[in-house]
């Protein structure tokens, strides 16, 4: 294969570029349509066939084009961000945006890299080595926003079900396992090795992991529609993006924003429990008189409240801003808080690097007011309210599967899962509907029921199995209501307990295979 362009294109060169940008384009169609799941399981074969017989240096490139193909498309919301921030029009909203672009294909780059170096050093064969690699690198790359291959599967319950022993990481090795699989497969020449041991394992893999999803999808149905249900009310506010604190609407104040007046309807519906999503402020934490308001409001309502706010805590060393979930009871006492631990860089910390001084002032300079300096809190708290025992979590805590999992540990039962996002800031696009079929997998994962509370919409309320329950239309402003299923003795999972254990071997064997491959190197 020649990179060169000597008098016209090259088929040479087009043809395993085309099969690179098919990838990316297979990798990005279940993120925008759910039904089209399927792509996902074959997306990395024509990559695979590019990559044959390239160096490093084409691996590479093949990769990076793939990458970016893929996050073009899965976060062109990246373009609308940049106008709402900063203003930008185009192209050069375009422009900022594929500089992100360019950076998240990179683990597509290394992971082409890593495979084609290993698969050169070592008799693996690819139905294994793809797998580890793939997942290794994927889970170990900085990414923003992460976009699982996992959680573009909501709309396929039954290889879902299987998430509730090896987490997203784990469903993640058993799509590229399938894709490794139909390459080697369609590429022929199996060697014996392949052909006794390898294969055959491959396939009783993945046609256990569908047998426990179709039992498992059984099981919980019928489980499931045994429970009592609990009505719970979400508010979706729809308010637009804004770097400045905003003033209350005209009509309201502080002490009575409309999420109250919005609540109220929630209550007299006969909610359970009123969620509202993440904002920008709402003053409960820094005036008195709010507090008093809401602790007034919400106990004559008679419903127990779940929403958020920027809390500050002073002492000698200074002030200290939190992103805090918090919870009212139905008498209007403060039940409990949640400090916002993943934080999101540069708009809620800034990465190490900008710990450097001059770097530091060009990046505050850029993001000016968007940057707010958090304080990562400490502790996965949990709540009880009434009957229900909360587990609030913010934002894109959500895209952390580990994370979400240890706040459950060996004591799930009872649980419910509630996130609270605010995506305004992505425009009208895909981006809310891609956040909200990532918190679908958490449900999974914990086997618990889970609420995402989105600004603008949509937001969810699902069961432990996956299944939707409600789910509200986008872009839009109202109060919405769903009878969620509800058990007190039920919640929790073998990756609630181990949500360490699946990465920990995959990372083992790409260590092992890594090394391995370093030392038939230098013997050869």
């Amino acid at each position: 294969m020649k990179f060169r362009l000597p008098n016209g294109p090259s088929l040479a060169v087009l043809k395993p570029a085309a099969l690179a940008a098919l990838s990316g384009l297979l990798l990005y169609a279940p993120f925008v349509e759910p039904r089209l799941f399927i792509t996902a399981w074959v997306a990395l074969v024509p990559l695979l066939f590019a990559l044959r017989g390239r160096t490093l240096w084409q691996a590479w490139l093949l990769g990076t084009l793939c990458g970016v193909t893929a996050w073009a498309l899965v976060s062109a919301w990246m373009a609308d961000f940049f106008t709402i921030f900063r203003g930008y029009q185009a192209p050069w909203n375009v422009l900022a945006a594929a500089l992100y672009w360019l950076y998240a294909a990179q683990v597509f780059a290394l992971m082409a890299v890593a495979f084609q170096w290993l698969r050169r050093h070592t008799p693996v064969s690819t139905v294994v080595l793809l797998p580890v690699v793939f997942v290794a690198v994927y889970s170990l790359f900085p990414l923003m926003f992460h976009a699982r291959l996992a959680e573009s599967q909501s709309a396929f319950l039954v290889a879902i079900q299987g998430v509730d022993l090896i987490g997203a990481h784990g469903m993640d090795f058993i799509i590229v396992l399938v894709n490794a699989l139909l390459y080697r497969l369609l590429a022929g020449g199996l060697s014996m090795p392949e052909r006794r041991y390898v294969m055959p394992a491959a396939g009783i893999v993945v046609g256990v992991w569908f047998t426990y999803g179709a039992l498992a999808a059984a099981w919980w149905s019928d489980e499931i529609d045994d429970w009592p249900t609990q009505r719970i009310g979400i508010v979706q506010p729809d308010d637009r993006a804004t770097i400045n604190i905003p003033p209350p609407p005209r009509g309201y104040s502080r002490t009575h924003p409309p999420e109250m007046e919005m609540s109220r309807a929630l209550g007299r519906d006969g909610a359970d429990l009123v969620v509202w999503p993440e904002s920008r402020f709402k003053g409960y934490f820094r005036q008195s008189g709010v507090r008093s308001a809401y602790a007034r409001q919400v106990a004559a309502m008679g419903v127990p409240l779940l929403f958020h706010d920027l809390e500050r805590e002073t002492s000698e060393g200074g002030d200290r801003d939190y992103n805090t979930a918090a919870v009212l009871d139905a008498d209007g006492e403060l039940a409990g808080v949640y400090r916002k631990i993943k934080r999101v860089a540069f708009g809620e910390y800034v990465p190490v690097l900008s710990q450097i001084g001059p770097v530091r002032r060009v990046v505050a300079h850029y993001f000016g007011d968007f940057l707010r300096e958090i304080t990562p809190g400490t502790e996965l708290s949990s709540v009880a309210v009434g009957d229900m025992v909360l587990v609030p979590r913010i934002c894109y805590e959500s895209a952390f599967p580990v994370f979400i999992a240890r706040g459950f540990g060996a004591d799930g039962a009872g649980r419910i899962l509630v996130f609270q996002s605010m995506n305004n800031w992505f425009g009208e696009t895909r981006q809310p509907f891609i956040h909200m079929r990532q918190s679908l997998l958490r449900a999974v994962e914990n086997r618990v029921p889970m609420v995402h509370a989105i600004n603008n919409g949509p937001s969810v309320v699902a069961r432990p199995d996956g299944r939707i329950v409600m789910r509200t239309e986008a872009f839009v402003r109202g109060t919405f209501s769903a009878d969620m299923p509800y058990s007190t003795s039920v919640g929790g999972s073998f990756f609630s307990r181990y949500p360490w254990l699946a990465l920990s071997m995959i990372y083992l064997a790409f260590v092992g295979l890594a090394l391995d491959a370093w030392r038939r190197r230098r013997r050869g």
